[in-house]
């Protein structure tokens, strides 16, 4: 009996925590840059739409474009695709 305690108190712990992380990013986006002849997809989760596809925005910019300065020229560029799912 004594052994039980810890075990359902674990269980009941890492229940709490994959129940409370889930709702931490109700959005899922995919975005596909294009920037100077160069193409690349990314997704991203976040709170709300605009987080999701700013973060996937700079994901995919961080692979496509050479330096600090078109990274920033990169990023705000219009996304050519984006798609977003709520979870």
């Amino acid at each position: 009996m004594k052994a039980l305690i810890p075990l359902v108190l674990g269980a009941g712990l890492v229940a709490y925590m994959v129940f409370s992380f889930r709702g931490l990013s109700p959005v899922t986006c995919e975005v596909t840059m294009d920037f100077r002849g160069r193409t690349e997809t990314r997704q991203a989760s976040g709170r709300t739409r605009e987080t999701a596809t700013m973060t996937a925005v700079n994901n995919a910019c961080a692979l496509i474009a050479n330096g600090r300065d078109e990274s920033i020229l990169c990023g705000q560029t219009e996304p050519t695709l984006v798609e977003c799912e709520e979870s």
